[in-house]
């Protein structure tokens, strides 16, 4: 800090000087304007969706040319995001005379494009200080009227992974803008120290890892391997993960990791890894989705059906579109996944939607020809696709993105922090009042952490100091079935802590009945003893006592004192002399 300058003087020439930067560097590098959608109210809530896939390749990360559109992650969670507010909106019990707005960009799951992205919801703020800030009295008391300006957000919603969540918080706490996250579980993002707007409504991975960790226990499993998707999610679940099951005696036979991009090459190798410690049965994978693709294609590729179980983390859960191609390398697997039920009033209002009917959603149409395969005439695509949309299309067997309860949540908890500051702040004044026109993010913050609401399946939603929910999930199993298919199949749960699993619905892969093991070494026998290999407590080979040594524990061997001698079973030694006799061809004893 420069000598004699206030903190709060400090503070700000640190954003500008930051924000000033970020601008420049994104200014001079490829991009391309993109879509918003965008939802008028008294209050804007902010959010970033992944409505379009990752860029693929050096050239298209270069430009930042996002893929395919998405329907779960993104076309479904837009939707929600419009359908809750309406809700909200109409509701005389939250923010009685007050709309909420959004406004909806594109993060495309990748950190460059979310930054971008979220520096467009940042210059709104600026945009609003300066306004405020350069406002000029006139002689009379009047203040001289403001150019025209877009509203700023009040917070965000999103984005969607963990790393990238990490950098956009990094840039929205510069600025006070609370963030909730409906799918980003790092633990990291609970350090309040460094993410101190950070919330989520989805359990963070030292949760999950603990349920990894007991459900690696309940079957005795001590020798198993791990594998992670590059980044913060994987990385630091996998590290949760390892630490726990060690304190238990648990090996790791082989530990490895994965690039989100990573092609059939690097995935062959991680198989062969896997393959060279074959008594790891188990393969613990804190993976996103592409990790989980790329792993079961190459398991087909290698002839590896069969050899592994997979033990999944919420980035598979259950995950229809992994497993699609390839279910019988999946088959046997245990996911675990966020409990979240199916959100029943979002079917009638997602069914019915279509281009038609639908002005909101600028990305719609491109969905819609995306989904079926068919152009709408006047759209950017109609000279790629032959096949005209007729309107008969429907979306009635579409299949419900798993985390669209915790984007409702998430939308939730921001309208009940809201909520409870307006009546904080405005001493029973029904509206905006004053002190709501320009919104103080760390308020709200601190109203945010403090409320308690039920949530879209009646769950109750609230945060701990952490800004963390409490822990709760279903543990998932993909099975065959009589007919021929494949399917995820509930065989547990686990609720603040507590584990519960029904063994008996539990289903093993083709190669292997029952419940299988994982174990390095089995067991030695009552008079043996273990002789660890290498460093690797869970391997070791059984030996045999001497006959003047007795078995103090499992791993030693020690010789008795002089006139002692080891009982039978090598328990322990007798104080008298063992007689020492010699039977001779005869009979006779010597």
């Amino acid at each position: 800090m420069v000598p004699g300058m206030a903190k709060s003087t400090w503070v700000r020439l640190l954003r500008w000087v930051i924000f000033t930067w970020i601008v420049l560097w994104t200014e001079t590098a490829a991009g391309r304007e993109r879509l918003v959608a965008r939802m008028e109210g008294d209050l804007i809530i902010g959010a970033l969706f992944s409505i379009h896939e990752t860029p693929r390749g050096p050239a298209g990360i270069s430009a930042r040319e996002c893929g395919e559109i998405r329907e779960q992650y993104g076309i479904q969670r837009v939707e929600a995001m419009f359908q809750t507010l309406d809700r909200i909106n109409s509701d005389p019990n939250i923010l009685p005379n007050i709309t909420i707005g959004c406004e909806i960009r594109d993060s495309c799951w990748h950190d460059t494009v979310a930054l971008e992205q979220t520096i467009e919801f940042v210059r709104h703020t600026i945009s609003t200080q300066t306004q405020h800030s350069s406002a000029q009295k006139c002689l009379d008391g009047t203040m001289l009227s403001s150019p025209a300006y877009e509203q700023p957000i009040v917070g965000l919603i999103g984005p969607g992974s963990s790393s990238v969540t990490i950098q956009v918080q990094n840039l929205l706490q510069l600025f006070n803008i609370p963030q909730i996250a409906y799918s980003a579980t790092s633990k990291d993002l609970s350090d309040k120290a460094r993410y101190k707007y950070f919330l989520r409504v989805i359990p963070p991975d030292t949760l999950q890892a603990q349920a990894m960790a007991d459900i690696v226990m309940h079957y005795n499993w001590t020798y198993v391997s791990t594998l992670h998707t590059t980044g913060n999610y994987g990385q630091s679940g996998a590290d949760v993960f390892k630490a726990l099951v060690k304190k238990d005696g648990v090996c790791i036979a082989t530990s490895d990791q994965v690039e989100y991009d990573a092609d059939d090459d690097r995935y062959d190798s991680v198989v062969r890894n896997l393959q060279s410690t074959p008594s790891a049965h188990v393969v613990v994978c804190f993976c996103q989705g592409n990790t989980v693709r790329g792993l079961l294609a190459a398991m087909e590729r290698l002839n590896a059906t069969g050899q592994f179980l997979l033990l999944g983390s919420d980035g598979w859960a259950d995950r229809k579109e992994l497993t699609a191609v390839n279910p019988r390398e999946a088959a046997g697997s245990i996911t675990i996944k966020p409990w979240s039920p199916q959100v029943e009033s979002f079917h009638e209002y997602y069914q019915n939607l279509n281009p038609w009917n639908n002005a909101r959603n600028p990305w719609f149409h491109e969905f819609w020809q995306w989904k079926f395969n068919c152009r709408i005439v006047g759209h950017a695509q109609e000279d790629i696709l032959d096949k005209i949309c007729t309107g008969n299309e429907s979306l009635h067997n579409y299949s419900q993105d798993t985390k669209l309860g915790f984007v409702i949540n998430a939308i939730e908890a921001m309208a009940h922090g809201l909520h409870d500051m307006q009546t904080s702040l405005c001493d029973g004044e029904v509206g905006l009042c004053p002190m709501m026109h320009n919104v103080n993010g760390t308020l709200l913050l601190e109203h945010i952490l403090s409320t308690t609401f039920l949530g879209v399946n009646n769950e109750t939603v609230k945060f701990d100091k952490n800004g963390d929910p409490p822990g709760r999930y279903d543990i998932m199993n993909f099975q065959p079935f009589e007919n021929g298919d494949f399917g995820y199949v509930k065989i547990g749960s686990w609720k603040y802590g507590q584990l519960t699993l029904d063994d008996d619905n539990f289903k093993s892969n083709f190669n292997m009945s029952g419940i299988i093991r994982s174990v390095c070494s089995e067991e030695c026998q009552p008079l043996e003893v273990k002789k660890v290999k290498g460093h690797d407590t869970c391997c070791w080979v059984c030996t045999t006592c001497k006959d003047h040594e007795f078995r103090e524990d499992e791993h030693t061997c020690t010789p008795c004192k002089d006139k002692w001698w080891p009982r039978a079973d090598k328990t322990g030694m007798d104080s008298k002399q063992r007689s020492r006799t010699k039977k001779y061809p005869n009979g006779h004893l010597a």
